[in-house]
């Protein structure tokens, strides 16, 4: 089991900003305490929580995807050592 945040969109109501969010449990076994989750949920300030069997990936919605990530990893490296004297692999 594992219990991870959704974020829910933002709630603005004149200069208050809420930032709402559902708590995600999931790899969840059958006889697991649901009412007692609820409870946890609620007290932590989640607007609502899911529970389900399955795993959930849940994805920063402000992150770049990993691939866009680690081309960018890879062009700051070529940036980075151009111009090194390169190793002879032999």
């Amino acid at each position: 089991m594992r219990i991870q945040i959704l974020p829910l969109p933002s709630v603005v109501v004149g200069e208050v900003v809420e930032e709402p969010f559902a708590l995600v449990i999931d790899r969840a076994e059958d006889d697991i305490p649901k009412e007692l989750l609820g409870e946890f949920a609620r007290q932590c300030g989640a607007k609502t929580f899911v529970i389900v069997p399955q795993t959930v990936e849940i994805v920063d919605r402000y992150a770049e995807s990993a691939k866009d990530a680690a081309d960018m990893a890879v062009e700051s490296l070529r940036t980075l050592t151009e111009g090194w004297p390169r190793l002879d692999p032999s």
